[in-house]
């Protein structure tokens, strides 16, 4: 449990909230390189409570800059993307992806009004199908985040974008939370003996080697966060193995799980406000490519299509409104939660907590464990940052291309720390 204090002190990050102000000195996901056509339609985002419009100029560079033009406050989301730059519809700014104003033509002609004025930008780059932005003081940007999967050509992976309707920490906590998926996805991860026990095809049911829906929990703080085992009693041989699954907490709000069989699995809960979260799922085949009828099941499978359960900006069918169209039917016939899509059992149970849950309401047990270390890892980060200290993860260098997620069988009673890579 936290006090109110604390609650507010984990969850808030707009304004000048310190939770915002030190995240801010991440590389952040602002977009998807898909989302950008040179030349094209500038797109829309929210970061920390902050507007923004992000675009690719003709030549490919891409741009973030405050929605507003610096003139009169139009939205630049309105502008005209040519020459390299965004051409504001009011009275024809001309803004370049740095933020340089590189014409005023309602100014006299004499006037050297376009020198003296900057539209506020932010420093890019593009990796792993997606555009990182940095949001903290120019000359204080870490090193990227490189993972190892972002060096496998593009139709490798698979990107899920989704709009939460809530608090970026509880969207979090739900990745990080090994012992829920017993319950809420038990229609979709099931126990299986044998050794397809954890294979899973394409596009169906996942199967582990174990009906334990009570794993025993161990964390580890790591310079970038910390990494914990789930340790759950296997259905074959449990007198001398176990079954262990290691999840990783990657600051400030980043979570690795292991995936089905021949499968990469990271998240992120970019918090867009104190209320809403753009949640980013990338799925990677290390040893394929992803053709498109493949992309097109699964996707479908998961209940995310754009156009049917999420609009253009990633807003959801499903919503608090409408009980996140849980068929009840479903539930007595072929469905725990009767809710469809794995995601979206996780973003249902997020949201139904409200858009800041209150935690001096709740009561923790061993299972836990991992909710209660990512919370108590970033409010003394947050405190310490405000003392002086460099962000959480952002002490040392990390070298993100080494780390995984991982499952595995072990001997019964090893130490797992001594098995799975940091």
């Amino acid at each position: 449990m936290l006090t109110r204090e604390e609650n507010e002190l984990l969850c808030r990050v707009e304004g000048d909230a310190p939770m915002g102000r030190m995240m801010r000195r991440y590389w952040v996901p602002a977009a998807l390189t898909t989302e950008l056509e040179a030349g094209g339609a500038p797109r829309r985002t929210r970061l920390f409570g902050e507007d923004l419009v992000a675009f690719r100029a003709d030549d490919g560079t891409v741009g973030i800059l405050d929605e507003n033009c610096p003139h009169r406050g139009a939205s630049m989301v309105l502008a005209r993307n040519e020459d390299c730059a965004l051409r504001c519809l009011y009275h024809g700014w001309k803004i370049a992806a740095d933020g340089t104003v590189l014409e005023t033509p309602a100014e006299p002609l004499e006037s050297r009004f376009a020198e003296k004025v900057r539209a506020r930008s932010y420093p890019v780059y593009e990796d792993g199908g997606t555009v990182w932005a940095y949001l903290g003081p120019r000359g204080t940007e870490p090193p990227r985040m490189h993972f190892d999967w972002m060096s496998l050509p593009g139709d490798h992976c698979q990107i899920t974008k989704v709009l939460e309707e809530c608090n970026w920490a509880q969207s979090l906590e739900g990745v990080i939370d090994s012992a829920h998926s017993g319950f809420l996805h038990s229609t979709m991860i099931v126990p299986v003996a044998g050794e397809a026990s954890t294979k899973r095809d394409q596009v169906g049911v996942t199967q582990r080697p174990s009906d334990d829906r009570a794993p025993r929990l161990e964390v580890e703080n790591t310079p970038y966060g910390f990494r914990y085992a789930a340790t759950r009693r296997p259905l074959i041989d449990p007198e001398h193995r176990d079954y262990v699954r290691v999840t990783l907490f990657v600051a400030p709000f980043f979570s690795m799980f292991p995936g089905p069989a021949g499968w990469t699995h990271m998240q992120a809960f970019v918090p867009i406000d104190d209320a809403h979260t753009m949640f980013h799922f990338w799925q990677i085949k290390p040893d394929g490519p992803i053709d498109a009828e493949l992309r097109a099941a699964r996707v479908k499978r998961a209940y995310q299509e754009i156009g049917v359960d999420l609009d253009s900006q990633y807003r959801k069918v499903r919503t608090r409104e409408n009980n996140w169209l849980q068929e009840r039917e479903a539930m007595r016939e072929r469905s725990f939660t009767g809710i469809a899509g794995v995601n979206n059992e996780d973003i249902a149970m997020q949201e139904s907590m409200g858009p800041v849950y209150d935690r001096t309401k709740e009561h923790l047990g061993a299972s836990d464990a991992a909710v209660i270390r990512m919370r108590r890892i970033m409010l003394e980060g947050v405190r310490n940052f405000m003392n002086g200290a460099p962000p959480v993860g952002l002490a040392e260098p990390v070298a993100y291309e080494r780390l995984h997620a991982e499952e595995r069988m072990i001997p019964k009673g090893s130490a797992w720390q001594g098995v799975f890579a940091g």
